[in-house]
């Protein structure tokens, strides 16, 4: 696995000083991933794939449209998962000081995937930070949480849909995803007016108002 690794990589070094989520407000995210392309793209994968989510939904209580949603965010439904050899990644991560400790456990989980034969080292490519695949799984959470739900030996979430919507749906219910609960809405407050939202309370525009 380390075969030719003599230096760390520049990319994941600058890239982890720059990250979006650090860089940009949750409106500037937002605009600049979702629009209409984004949404077009959306609608034809749950088309595509319409059965498969059903089954999926069924047996996770996740929605078909919170799995797909999360496949276009991650990895523009499945048409980049990220070209960076993931073992040099995460080397070169667990050998920077900043965060060493979180990559060196995640450089290990790397390896244990490899030890598994989920994937050939050649095909293990992935983000700047060692993220994997459609759904984008760091590797201690895909040794955690993916799945093979297409029951071929392999949990193959580079490749296969079935194992990519049920590897997300596991990992959302395994965090507490509850069926049939609304998770979230966006509210507006009449002008100069404020208020404290108590845990675990969804709250909408009709009863803010």
């Amino acid at each position: 696995a380390f075969a030719g690794l003599t230096t760390p990589l520049a990319l994941p070094l600058e890239r982890d000083k720059t990250q979006a989520e650090l860089t940009l407000t949750i409106d500037q995210y937002i605009s600049r991933r979702v629009n209409a392309v984004t949404i077009r793209r959306g609608r034809a994968m749950m088309q595509q794939h319409r059965a498969l989510l059903a089954r999926v939904a069924r047996a996770y209580g996740v929605p078909a449209q919170v799995l797909v949603a999360i496949v276009g965010m991650e990895s523009n439904f499945g048409r980049f998962s990220g070209v960076q050899p993931t073992i040099p990644v995460l080397t070169t991560l667990a050998w920077n000081p900043r965060r060493a400790t979180l990559f060196r456990r995640e450089l290990f989980s790397a390896l244990e995937i490899l030890n598994r034969g989920d994937i050939e080292i050649e095909h293990m490519r992935g983000s700047w930070a060692g993220a994997m695949g459609q759904p984008q799984f760091m590797p201690s959470s895909y040794l955690t949480w993916a799945v093979d739900f297409d029951g071929d030996g392999r949990r193959d979430i580079w490749k296969s849909p079935a194992d990519v919507f049920a590897s997300i749906a596991n990992y959302l219910k395994e965090h507490g995803w509850q069926e049939g609960q609304r998770w979230g809405r966006e509210v507006t407050l009449p002008r100069g007016k404020t208020i404290d939202i108590p845990a675990q309370v969804c709250i909408t525009r009709d009863n803010v108002q």
